[in-house]
């Protein structure tokens, strides 16, 4: 049966109607793309140069005040828990950020009571219900409640072209009391094979940006030695996060 012009002609406008179609299907989806694209945020942490000090109120606990290098003396006799910057380098606001740190910190204890053995220095730390505690003769007692560190909350961060200030992200004391005897016990030692060892710190963010959507960035942050003076009495290093996801 032949075919008509009226069906040639009906054919072609239904074949232009459907190419229309994907078009303008196409062209939404695209502005859904660049809508949520312009909600998203990018969360990262800024490597971070360090000295490990004595604390001013103790000379005889073993050093464990980490402050930021290049800052005044005023600043170095300051003492306050030390923090990573936490930039938002995307879009979009991020908005109920919740922080979440962990590191295998029953194996560290058990590694730094090692070390402090092997140093001769009269020094035990005891984890228990999630508690650190530190019992010494020479260097005193101290508790760290690592169940009330591992948590943290985080309104907002704003994207960095709106707020070039960051917010400062303290890191945990435990673990850094864990490290910094660690690394003093090596020293007294003068066995530095575990500065090899010193454990990551994992953090995880969860955020939902102002769209009302849902998102999650993994970190490891790896503490480096660049230098260690004497036996132990101070050290100089670096934290620097790598992403995990």
């Amino acid at each position: 049966m032949p075919v008509t012009i009226d069906q040639v002609i009906s054919l072609a406008a239904s074949i232009g109607a459907c190419l229309s179609a994907i078009a303008a299907f196409l062209a939404v989806r695209q502005v859904s793309k660049q809508r949520e694209s312009s909600y998203k945020p990018e969360l990262v942490l800024s490597k971070t140069i360090f000295e490990c000090l004595p604390n001013p109120q103790s000379k005889k606990q073993i050093p464990s005040v980490w402050t930021p290098k290049a800052k005044t003396e005023e600043e170095l006799n300051l003492y306050r828990s030390f923090s990573m910057p936490l930039r938002n380098v995307g879009l979009g606001a991020a908005k109920s950020i919740k922080v979440t740190w962990s590191f295998p910190i029953e194996d560290v204890v058990a590694t730094v009571n090692e070390i402090a053995q092997k140093s001769l220095v009269p020094a035990y730390f005891k984890y228990d219900n999630e508690m650190l505690s530190l019992k010494s003769e020479v260097m005193g007692g101290s508790v760290s409640a690592w169940r009330n560190q591992k948590n943290q909350n985080i309104d907002f961060v704003l994207p960095a072209p709106v707020d070039t200030a960051p917010i400062e992200l303290v890191l945990p004391h435990a673990y850094i009391q864990l490290v910094s005897a660690l690394i003093h016990f090596s020293a007294r030692s003068e066995s530095f094979e575990h500065l090899e060892d010193i454990p990551s710190l994992k953090l995880d963010l969860e955020f939902v940006d102002i769209g009302g959507g849902h998102h999650k960035s993994e970190f490891s942050i790896s503490t480096g030695i660049i230098s260690v003076t004497g036996k132990g009495e101070a050290f100089h290093g670096y934290v620097e996060s790598h992403n995990r996801a």
